[in-house]
């Protein structure tokens, strides 16, 4: 099923959760299948409340302090009078449920002319401001993705638009945890765990080259540079990051490590629960089990 035109998507971390906090690659992409769009007949239970959200931007157009040139006055109006924005981006999942939000509002109420032309870097401080009224802070990432719709190679504050390869063999897919979690823990966890020398050895000696050697082979479209680097990844998270992978999952990911299985499962963000991203070498490769997901060529 195709996503709607005038529907903004979710976001998929491909390669990168966790080490690009320590100087790594991280590439993302649209996920077109969660989106969200606006509804004026409103919504019994909204993800998000819209009111709270455009009253706040609306205080900072009034005291100059909102970077993005937004229509703040139309945006409380409407909301007021029962605009909502309808979601099938799952909550707490690191799919971009407030990023695609965030993209919205920008593309519904953002100055028509002018936005993408002053640069992916001021484009992206204007998301992360928008995007902070929901985690305190936001690095302006999820809500770029979702207003771009394109593909993105992150390092450091580094942002490039790529272009996905049209690959021939291999797939991508999602496993769903079943498990709503917030992102800062985990994140918190992994950032403690580095101020181990040994670990923090690991991230810098292996798995930040593995990520940058999955990105590679992914945009050159090496599909067993790809699986052998997605390996390397499924291997060391099974050893350094074991119970960020719900345990009812354990054994799926441990019987993707064996040279035989034709996938591996890594992180799909934070961990914890959300989604477990899968590659495979073709669709008999994927394991059949409730809630596996195929994702279109990404």
């Amino acid at each position: 099923m195709n996503r709607p035109s005038s529907s903004t998507p979710g976001k998929l971390l491909l390669f990168g959760e966790h080490v690009i906090l320590k100087g790594s690659q991280a590439l993302a992409t649209p996920l077109d299948r969660f989106y969200g769009l606006w509804s004026a007949e409103g919504s019994a239970e909204p993800a998000y409340q819209l009111m709270p959200f455009a009253a706040h931007l609306h205080h900072l157009s009034k005291t100059s302090g909102l970077l993005a040139n937004l229509d703040t006055s139309r945006f409380c109006e409407e909301a007021a009078s029962g605009l909502s924005f309808e979601s099938n981006i799952p909550v707490g999942y690191g799919a971009g449920s407030s990023g695609a939000l965030c993209a919205a509002v920008l593309k519904r109420y953002g100055a028509a002319s002018g936005i993408k032309a002053r640069g992916l870097g001021p484009l992206r401080a204007m998301l992360a401001q928008m995007e902070s009224f929901f985690h305190g802070e936001s690095s302006g990432t999820d809500p770029l993705i979702c207003y771009l719709e394109q593909t993105v190679l992150l390092e450091g504050a580094a942002v490039a638009v790529v272009a996905p390869p049209k690959r021939e063999s291999g797939l991508f897919f999602l496993i769903d945890t079943g498990i709503s979690r917030s992102t800062a823990p985990w994140v918190r966890l992994f950032l403690e765990r580095c101020g181990q020398a040994a670990f923090a050895a690991m991230a810098k000696e292996e798995l930040i080259p593995a990520t940058r050697a999955a990105i590679a082979a992914y945009l050159s479209k090496d599909t067993a540079g790809l699986l052998e680097s997605i390996g390397q990844i499924s291997a060391l998270q099974w050893l350094y990051f074991r119970d960020f992978i719900p345990e009812a999952f354990q054994g799926l990911w441990e019987q993707g490590l064996s040279a035989q299985a034709g996938y591996r499962l890594k992180l799909c963000g934070a961990g914890g629960g959300g989604f477990i991203l899968g590659y495979a070498t073709g669709p008999d490769a994927v394991p059949v089990r409730e809630g596996v997901a195929l994702l279109p060529k990404i």
